[in-house]
């Protein structure tokens, strides 16, 4: 998932847009859902620490990381105020992740790019521009999920240019 994740952000930026990344600390639970628990375990628990609180979402590590990056360690959570707890709950929710760059070519897991399939007869595989030329797999502009699908598009790539070779003999 994160390099089709860094796959998606890097294209972005080659299109000149600044993308944004971010990640839920809490799956499947959206703003509300956070918001509302936290109202209820303040008046439920208010001299509970905010940590502590946030740990019942999130591992105690993160939970401390959390609270100690807006300086509510050490505040209770019945003391927290709603600004503060909001902030907080968009923390957990859409925690914007910095990323700096990609590390380029020379270190990349797989890349997109190559002769456009316009110019590949695909029955064939068989260059447009360049008869008896058969183009096959990370050759072309074709580019897929992390998962296989680019193996998969090389071997039956290179099956159909077999058949196209085969034909031609």
């Amino acid at each position: 998932m994160v390099l089709d994740v860094s796959r998606s952000w890097l294209r972005a930026r080659l299109l000149g847009q600044d993308p944004v990344l971010e990640a839920s600390l809490v799956p499947g639970r959206d703003f509300g859902a956070v918001e509302g628990a936290l109202v209820r375990l303040a008046a439920e628990s208010p001299r509970l620490s905010v940590p502590r609180a946030l740990a019942r979402f999130v591992p105690q590590a993160v939970a401390e990381a959390v609270a100690g990056e807006r300086s509510l360690a050490d505040v209770p959570l019945g003391q927290l105020r709603r600004d503060a707890r909001r902030q907080l709950v968009h923390g957990l929710v859409a925690r914007v992740l910095p990323v700096v760059d990609s590390r380029g070519y020379a270190f990349a897991e797989a890349t997109a790019g190559g002769v456009p399939l316009t110019e590949v007869d695909t029955r064939t595989m068989e260059s447009r521009l360049a008869p008896g030329l058969f183009l096959v797999g990370e050759m072309l502009d074709v580019d897929g999920r992390i998962g296989g699908f680019n193996f998969q598009w090389a071997w039956s790539s290179a099956w159909v240019a077999a058949g196209g070779l085969a034909r031609g003999l």
